[in-house]
């Protein structure tokens, strides 16, 4: 008689034994980050049923099929508590799409690159820090590919949120109430300005005289008309004890004002649900939060590819659920084969409205892909949950003057406040009012917007 060594069932005995013992290690039946460094791909590290739905359900459900509130329940263990709810309650229905398996298609390629270049390079200084063996600030790529604690899993995305050494983004809003109304709408252009760990621009790794730093972060509103103007600028230090120096600027007064540390959990504009804490699931210095805790790994079904609609006009998604069918974008999942759930708690925000937050990471990549905020009372508050792809030029297909034929980003995000049920959808597009694109590691980029000036200069 010979003994099956991987029964039904042996994976997610595999996660739960994993958590139990706080094991980071990725891959189950080799490790992920020696398969990724041999391969490009993931396939050898997982079995098929972590690799294709159609395996993971038996068959139940396949590509090209939809979930809705008749099927869900066979992935509700995969999803999302806010996934689940707004395809079981309110409407929400999304596509089956392939599992993604080469990792230069699930980050940009200069920061893959360097993730392997740099392995082993950096630890976690006394201060919590993330520094280069030599006591120097981060030098570019993934930190921590085979992350061993949760706190190194987190300091990736806090690194760099876009994994671009700059990128400015176009991004129209639609914000609804529960039955799905659209009350308002909004268009707006963003950057993310890298000083450290830069890959493409030059000069690199670091900006000169900006070593301390770590980002800029501006956003102007371009419309509506009654918010044209409107502008943010977050300037975050290196140091992750210390908060972002946050300006903003107001057409109607012409004036800058600085906004104190409690309004990271305020809405920045009227409609939003969602707060500046929130961005990219770790909105604020990572160490201005703490009790980082592994609570789970296993897959997950969410949007970490193929959610880009580049044949479509303006690259608009199309929408779905609620009472009037507008108020979730029509998005694909796929079945990412392994996840961190990493659960956190504000320590220094005594007045924040969160008592703690968990987010799901992409294993092979780390980065983040949905987040589930928790109220005072420990309820589900807010779900963040993003969608990305692998943007790729086709003939035909309108582009912007400078921008790379081939480049990853995020496209969509979901933001929703589960107890009101109020939804703040917003999405990358190629254009906003104004003629602003959507673009990749310009260097102009710093000059033009990384200032309180700037953003005058660019305000009516």
């Amino acid at each position: 008689m010979r003994l099956l060594k991987y029964t039904e069932g042996w994976t997610r005995r595999h996660f739960l034994e994993q958590t139990a013992k706080g094991i980071m290690a990725a891959g189950v039946i080799a490790p992920l980050w020696e398969v990724i460094a041999n391969t490009g791909k993931c396939e050898a590290a997982y079995p098929p049923e972590l690799l294709s739905i159609e395996a993971y359900t038996k068959g139940k459900l396949k590509i090209g099929q939809e979930v809705n509130a008749d099927n869900v329940d066979l992935v509700k263990d995969i999803l999302s508590p806010g996934a689940y709810f707004e395809i079981k309650q309110d409407g929400r229905v999304v596509d089956l799409a392939p599992t993604t398996t080469d990792i230069g298609r699930l980050t940009p390629k200069p920061f893959l690159e360097a993730t392997v270049r740099n392995k082993g390079v950096h630890i976690i200084g006394k201060d919590g820090n993330v520094w280069t063996k030599e006591g120097k600030p981060w030098i570019g790529g993934n930190p921590f590919p085979n992350p061993k604690t949760p706190q190194e899993c987190l300091m990736a995305n806090t690194l760099s949120w876009g994994k671009h050494d700059a990128f400015g983004g176009g991004i129209k809003e639609w914000d609804t109430n529960g039955p799905g109304d659209i009350q308002y709408t909004y268009e707006y252009y963003y950057v993310e300005w890298e000083t450290v760990g830069r890959q493409v621009i030059e000069p690199k790794p670091y900006m000169p005289g900006h070593e301390t730093q770590l980002r800029y972060f501006p956003l102007m509103v371009m419309a509506p008309e009654d918010q044209r103007g409107t502008a943010f600028l977050e300037i975050w230090a290196y140091d992750q004890h210390l908060f972002p120096q946050n300006y903003g600027y107001s057409p109607l007064l012409k004036r800058t004002r600085t906004f104190p540390v409690d309004q990271r959990f305020e809405p920045q504009l009227p409609g939003q649900v969602t707060f500046a804490s929130e961005d990219w699931s770790t909105g604020d210095p990572l160490l201005t939060w703490g009790d980082f805790k592994l609570v789970g790994k296993g897959p997950l079904l969410t949007g970490a590819s193929h959610c880009a609609d580049l044949d479509q006009p303006n690259w608009i998604h199309k929408t779905c659920g609620g009472k009037t069918g507008q108020k979730y974008f029509r998005s694909r999942m796929e079945l990412v084969p392994e996840c961190y759930i990493i659960e956190m708690k504000p320590v220094k925000y005594p007045r924040a409205p969160i008592s703690k937050k968990r987010i799901w990471y992409d294993a092979r990549t780390l980065c983040p892909l949905t987040m589930t905020c928790f109220d005072r009372q420990g309820k589900v508050w807010h779900q963040y949950e993003g969608g990305f792809d692998y943007y790729e030029r086709k003939a035909g297909m309108k582009w912007g003057e400078g921008v790379p034929d081939q480049f990853w980003a995020w496209t969509l995000c979901h933001a929703h406040d589960i107890e009101s049920n109020r939804l703040q959808r917003f999405q990358i597009v190629q254009e906003v009012t104004g003629g602003y694109q959507t673009n990749v590691d310009n260097p102009q980029f710093f000059g033009d917007y990384c200032s309180m000036d700037s953003l005058r200069r660019l305000g009516r």
